[in-house]
């Protein structure tokens, strides 16, 4: 599997923090900015819902057991 470039997603989080602490009315981006940050993102939560639903499949079928004490005052 490709590595995600998450360059866009640092670039632009860095910026905001910047544009937060100078009370920057308006974060203004190139179309290459918000054209990769778009497509990073996409690709990020592309695969984190892929392995969300992976794992979603493999508890299916687990039991869990949880146990409780009291505990002591």
């Amino acid at each position: 599997m490709k590595p995600i470039n998450v360059f866009p997603i640092e670039d632009f989080l860095e910026k905001a923090k910047i544009a937060a602490k100078t009370n920057q009315k308006t974060l203004i981006l190139t179309q290459k900015e918000y054209t990769d940050l778009a497509q990073s993102l996409a690709t990020a939560m592309t695969r984190l819902s892929g392995q969300l639903d992976q794992v979603a499949s493999s508890r299916q079928d687990q039991s869990v057991q949880i146990k409780m004490d009291g505990g002591k005052f």
